[in-house]
């Protein structure tokens, strides 16, 4: 890699790169959160339209996280910013990037950007064994709240986290 990892929002011309990544990482976070499913990759574009499009409704935020070389390593998300008992955080790093510290920058990246648009509470999850991603919530700030429902297909116990956005990671 050339330079430092930088996160740019979500836009069409990340279609490539953002797939590959899911594809090459694709058994990585079903071991992790559960399999998306090959609907995911049968209707990539549209689905990638509709995240763009909530970009620029400014109701979420998608970010995607690249290399020097414009590859994705990783994503950050905080959907639904326009509905404040609903906002949640979700990021996935690639399995080569582990380890670099690109969860913890890029959550604290969209976290200030959140909070620049009025957000003042951001809620997340994470598998019960995913222990780098509960040190990336502490270390950002989160409190654990308890077990709470998982995402759609997941077979692992999920852990709550809340954060109020007075402060930054």
């Amino acid at each position: 890699m050339s330079e430092d990892p930088r996160m740019e929002l979500l836009a069409l011309d990340h279609a490539g790169a953002l797939e590959r990544f899911e594809l090459a990482n694709r058994m990585f976070f079903a071991e992790r959160v559960g399999d998306r499913g090959d609907d995911f990759f049968e209707h990539f574009e549209d689905r990638l339209a509709e995240r763009v499009r909530e970009n620029d409704e400014r109701t979420s935020l998608f970010f995607v996280v690249l290399d020097g070389e414009g590859e994705v390593l990783g994503r950050v998300n905080i959907t639904d910013i326009d509905r404040p008992e609903a906002t949640e955080l979700g990021f996935r790093i690639a399995e080569d990037a582990q380890g670099r510290g690109i969860a913890r920058q890029g959550v604290a990246a969209a976290l200030e950007v959140a909070a620049s648009r009025g957000v003042r509470t951001v809620k997340a999850r994470v598998s019960a064994e995913n222990l780098a991603s509960h040190r990336v919530l502490q270390h950002c700030g989160f409190e654990e709240t308890g077990p709470t429902e998982p995402p759609i297909s997941s077979p692992t116990t999920f852990i709550g986290y809340r954060k109020d956005l007075h402060g930054s990671c």
